[in-house]
């Protein structure tokens, strides 16, 4: 049985990656025994709101090719754990969660890259040859197939996509092997087509995890097989076949791995200097022995089997809601529930399966829907809310994704719980992103075209949805450490007045000075600095105050004394109050005659804060 391992990412590497993966996964599949052998896809670190790339290319990829993939999941998580130099997808990992996961009956390995296309010019297939071969390892000479050839292939048509491989081959003269100096390598790049025996490649401790940025990991591996079985043998040459390795040559965009600056991991330490089989302190860990991770045939993947539950049935179809999107509908969208569902699973159907799902509105219904959707769509995902966590800081933290559902039409009373949900979220984000953990997915329901809307936006860039989805979702973003000048924004008041780019008090009145509004401040810890200048009339008190929501949180009295200049600050604390309501207003209050003109007025975020 021949188990051929191959790994990827769901995030269009370099150029025209889905249509360069399924033309050597659709061919890849046709050398093998659909009764016997099975392509294991590692799909590793794609965002976790997406399908991995497998599931995303499901549809150009033949019958033959989707029975025989098995897709291991290996979720961003992981790889935040990891070492931080070198590529988002690690290749020596990927390939050692395939040898840790094989079927029990695997004897050979096929260790191969989903953009190369293993043909067979006329001799038995690959499952057929592997039988027959003796102990050893075995390569291919890598042919590089331009651009212009392989965008011409019918992906979805494995035997007509051979047939034009091998006429651009043999009428431009594609077929040049390139040999490496070294016996055990073989040929250059010797990963697209290494075969070995999986008894050997567990017997190794797999490939080198040490090596984390993306270059000489096959090479690494063939110098190890040497000191068991010698130099590489040429696959054809053993076994009298046929086959030819052609690679889509996609270097027309640099990548990262690919680019002239590009890192690499040290030949001579990893290559020519190799005297042990087994790479040091890898004797035992390689391949995440004790992780569980997803995995599932490709032919049924849990976002297709959620669909399939969802739709089953023959109940009567809701009925359609009619609205107008203008002002008279601003907060007072339709609800409709079924239509929600089917864009928030949109969001949900990918996510890790035992993930907690975050709930925070104003009743607990809304969590009882929630956990009632997901059961219908078989979706496993616990979902904790304010009361089953005991508290709002415990549900916050202990939640993988964070719902928020934003009420229709409060009224007055407005959506307090919501409110201050939203408030704990932000704060809990910005201290997450100041720890180094990575952000998590807010998933704002019924935000669009509501009062929702403008605080969500405030924090949380999120992508303009279609109205119709009653969706917004993103993550907080990083703070902004600049100051706020609100120096220009202060208007005089009935007690005030503006000299130049000053305002201040009159000298003939007392009471309201000046104000200053800002309709929307994210929670965090602020410092307001001040600096006022006094003049010879000071007789009476001059107040600065900040109120949120109209509710004073920091006050301060400018002391009397000589003319001349002040400078203050103030240190208040902004939640959901700073994004709702009345917003944030600093004032400046006179119970005499101050002669005092305001300066500067700047807000700042705390450092320490989690702003």
């Amino acid at each position: 049985m021949i188990s051929a391992i191959v790994y990827g990412r769901n995030d269009g590497y370099s150029y025209e990656l889905n249509r360069r993966t399924a033309l050597g996964l659709n061919q890849l599949a046709r050398g093998l025994d659909p009764a016997s052998d099975e392509i294991i896809f590692v799909d590793y670190n794609t965002d976790n709101d997406l399908p991995t790339h497998p599931e995303a290319i499901a549809d150009t990829l033949t019958a033959e090719a989707i029975r025989l993939i098995r897709v291991i999941r290996v979720r961003p998580g992981i790889h935040a754990a990891a070492p931080p130099e070198g590529p988002p997808v690690r290749e020596a990992f990927c390939r050692n969660v395939a040898l840790r996961r094989l079927a029990p009956d695997a004897d050979w390995v096929l260790s191969t890259n989903p953009d190369c296309l293993l043909i067979n010019d006329g001799g038995p297939p690959l499952s057929q040859l592997a039988a027959a071969l003796p102990d050893g390892y075995f390569g291919l000479p890598r042919f590089e197939l331009p651009r212009l050839v392989w965008e011409s292939l019918p992906r979805s048509d494995p035997a007509r996509a051979a047939e034009g491989a091998l006429a651009a081959a043999r009428a431009l003269a594609l077929e040049e092997s390139v040999r490496h100096y070294l016996p055990a390598i073989g040929y250059d790049a010797p990963g697209d087509f290494q075969l070995a025996r999986a008894s050997d490649l567990v017997a190794l401790a797999g490939f080198n995890e040490a090596m984390t940025k993306g270059w000489h990991v096959d090479s690494n591996m063939n110098a190890r097989l040497a000191l068991r079985h010698g130099a590489l043998t040429d696959m054809n040459a053993a076994t009298g076949g046929a086959l030819k390795l052609f690679h889509a040559e996609h270097a027309r965009r640099a990548s990262a791995k690919h680019g002239a600056g590009r890192a690499e991991d040290p030949f001579e330490a990893y290559v020519t200097d190799v005297a042990e089989e087994i790479p040091p302190g890898q004797a035992t860990g390689w391949g995440a022995p004790d992780e569980t991770f997803e995995e599932f045939p490709l032919g049924d993947p849990p976002a297709r089997r959620a669909l399939a539950r969802l739709t089953a049935g023959d109940a009567a179809p809701p009925e359609s809601a009619t609205y107008v999107y203008g002002p008279e509908s601003f907060d007072r969208l339709p609800r409709g529930e079924d239509h929600l569902a089917a864009f928030l699973l949109d969001h949900l159907a990918y996510a890790a399966p035992d993930g907690p799902l975050g709930w925070f509105g104003e009743t607990a219904e809304g969590g009882a829907w929630l956990r009632a959707l997901l059961s219908r769509a078989g979706l496993a995902n616990p979902v904790i809310d304010e009361d089953s966590a005991g508290g709002l800081a415990a549900a916050v933290s202990a939640a993988e994704i964070l719902i928020l559902d934003a009420p229709q039409d409060a009224g007055q009373g407005g959506a307090p719980r919501t409110e201050r949900a939203f408030g704990e979220i932000v704060l809990a984000e910005r201290r997450r992103a100041a720890a180094g953990a990575p952000a998590r997915r807010i998933i704002g329901l019924n935000v669009p075209h509501g009062r929702f809307e403008a605080p969500f936006l405030a924090v949380i860039p999120s992508a303009m949805t279609p109205v119709a989805t009653r969706i917004r979702f993103g993550e907080v973003a990083p703070r902004d450490p600049d100051p706020i000048d609100l120096t220009p924004g202060f208007e005089p008041g009935d007690a005030g007045q503006r000299t130049g780019e000053a305002v201040g008090s009159a000298k003939d009145r007392e009471g309201y000075v000046a104000l200053c509004r800002r309709p929307l401040l994210p929670p965090g810890v602020w410092r307001l600095d001040y600096e006022v200048r006094a003049g010879v009339a000071w007789k009476g008190r001059l107040v600065i105050d900040v109120a949120l929501d109209g509710d004073p949180v920091a006050s301060a009295v400018i002391p009397t004394g000589a003319p001349g200049f002040r400078a203050g600050a103030l240190v208040f604390e902004s939640g959901a109050k700073g994004l709702f309501g009345g917003g944030f207003e600093c004032r400046l209050w006179a119970d005499g005659r101050t002669g005092v003109r305001l300066i500067s007025a700047h807000l700042t975020p705390e450092a320490s804060s989690p702003h």
